[in-house]
């Protein structure tokens, strides 16, 4: 068999075992993806990545360690914090994701020292236990005021998991996971939180709705997408494929979108609460434009299969099938040239959730 009969085998093998998902990207130029291929142990106002675009926020010996692929951030006591956050002010317009894994927070971490402790936040014994898959923020927190009276009063939206004991009702919310925007009206406990409940976004005054409930020893991404005065949250699965989408939310609904100051944090945020670890596995910027959406050789807007097959056919077809168009939408690993590097780097992030194409 020659090598394009090979390689488009191969390909229908995979297409066989059914595609992973994909992002719908089109429209969007990723800026910067932090993968944490580099082992090192993160320190505390530490930057790092392309253009030193992220920065450790560590709290009260709160850590992260990047190894094997991933950061591990360990906040094994209420009063640790650890945090990733970006370096500067995000863009008016961007979409964040992040991809994060194993998660550790449950209300069962907690010792009988730590409710013993009058430094730690108790909520009256309705205890909480969480993190932040991705929030932003009007401002940036420094030392022991990053505990949970100022995320209150500075977020603007988060998709977060906050485990913790019912206040009507009696029981435990077990593995919830909540996408929330917050409202410009402010009481004593921050700002009102208008919470997705899986078909609409309430916006009574006392909500708290779960929109997915999350399992142990599994990946997930959380997607912000601002754009054209919305905002819409996503939760996807590790296979890409969209678990929660909410309805668009016009930006005059949300709190302190009049102060184009924004932050992006990742990460175990509270000093007075929360102990655990989790695992990042990306971070995403990218920004709308564009000329082309990068691995969309044959430019209907979508990474798949049909991408794969015309770079096939371009480097070893005979005659050479057509190019990609525009030719650089083909170079998916930003090498400079479309080759075979460029096939298996497409087939790995169709088929094997790799990495999203880095075109020049």
């Amino acid at each position: 068999m020659n090598k394009i009969g090979m390689l488009v085998g191969v390909v229908a093998m995979l297409a066989l075992a059914g595609p992973v998902g994909a992002f719908d990207d089109a429209g969007w130029t990723p800026v910067y993806q932090e993968d944490f291929d580099t082992d090192f142990e993160g320190v505390d106002g530490q930057t790092f990545g392309e253009d030193d675009w992220l920065i450790f926020q560590l709290l009260n010996d709160g850590a992260i360690t990047i190894a094997g692929g991933y950061a591990q951030l360990n906040a094994p006591d209420f009063w640790n914090a650890a945090l990733i956050r970006s370096t500067h002010v995000l863009p008016p317009e961007y979409k964040v994701r992040t991809k994060i894994g194993y998660i550790n927070y449950d209300l069962t971490n907690y010792e009988q020292a730590d409710y013993d402790d009058p430094d730690f936040n108790d909520h009256a014994g309705h205890y909480e236990n969480g993190m932040y898959f991705l929030t932003v923020t009007n401002d940036t927190c420094v030392g022991d005021e990053c505990a949970e009276h100022w995320w209150h009063y500075h977020r603007k939206m988060v998709i977060d998991v906050d485990n913790h004991i019912n206040w009507s009702g009696g029981g435990e919310t077990f593995h919830p996971v909540y996408m929330v925007y917050m409202d410009p009206v402010t009481h004593s406990g921050g700002n009102l939180l208008r919470t997705w409940d899986g078909e609409a976004w309430d916006v009574s005054d006392d909500n708290w709705n779960v929109a997915y409930t999350y399992e142990y020893d599994t990946w997930y991404y959380a997607e912000l997408e601002k754009r054209d005065g919305e905002l819409i949250l996503r939760l996807y699965d590790e296979s890409q494929a969209i678990l929660e989408e909410t309805t668009p939310v016009d930006l005059d609904l949300i709190f302190a979108m009049d102060d184009t100051t924004e932050f992006l944090y990742v990460g175990e945020p509270h000093t007075d609460d929360y102990e655990g670890d989790v695992r990042i596995d990306e971070i995403t910027l990218l920004v709308p434009g564009g000329e082309y959406v990068c691995g969309d050789a044959n430019g209907d807007n979508v990474v798949d299969i049909l991408d794969i097959l015309l770079v096939i056919e371009y480097i070893y077809g005979s005659p050479a099938g057509p190019a990609p168009d525009p030719i650089e939408s083909g170079d998916a690993n930003a090498d400079g040239v479309v080759n075979l590097l460029d096939i298996l780097y497409l087939i790995v992030h169709v088929y094997r959730d790799g990495p999203a194409p880095q075109c020049p």
